[in-house]
């Protein structure tokens, strides 16, 4: 019986078997076998909607206290510009988003601090509850005389993940970084 079976197999059938163990009938079967696979009907999905905006916030901030610096107290004016992009499907939805701010910090002594940060945040929700975020954060202040000669920068900056997945948070920290330059 065994080699009746191997028989069976290896017996060409109008030369298709030796015809689909050459390389040219190979990308052929694969290139009609893909090719039958878009006749299958498949149910159509909703369109993808999109939803973008950029929304621009003025601040301002009194009574700040300069680590560095006993006694001197500043008032904080600046913007924050949030930017962001949501895309929803039938799988689930998709964010992305830019808040930028910056500002100046005028010091009761004269002198002055520029600001700057960036957050850039990701997330995706699925329909099967898994949970996906990712932010990168970085910020700077430098720090300058009343006449404009610097005394100090610092920086930080982070990159964070959330995953949420059968009911379980994972945090990640990949980088939590400060840094001092001159000042304290």
């Amino acid at each position: 019986m065994r080699n009746l079976a191997r028989a069976m197999f290896v017996t060409p059938m109008f030369g298709v078997a030796s015809f689909l163990r050459s390389l040219a009938g190979r990308r052929l079967a694969g290139i009609l076998g893909a090719a039958a696979l878009l006749l299958i009907p498949v149910p159509a999905s909703a369109a993808a909607t999109i939803t973008r905006d950029t929304i621009t916030t003025p601040f301002v901030e009194t009574g700040l206290l300069d680590d560095c610096r006993a006694g001197i107290t500043g008032t904080l004016v600046g913007t924050s510009v949030i930017s962001f992009q949501r895309v929803d499907t039938d799988l689930g939805f998709h964010v992305d988003s830019t808040e930028t701010d910056t500002g100046t910090i005028t010091w009761s002594d004269g002198s002055y601090s520029i600001i700057f940060a960036v957050t850039r945040f990701t997330r995706n929700i699925f329909e099967t509850g898994m949970r996906v975020r990712t932010e990168t954060h970085y910020d700077s202040v430098d720090t300058y005389t009343a006449d404009g000669v610097f005394l100090a920068r610092s920086t930080f900056q982070y990159v964070e993940h959330l995953t949420f997945i059968d009911d379980v948070y994972t945090v990640r920290f990949d980088r939590e970084r400060f840094h001092f330059f001159d000042g304290c």
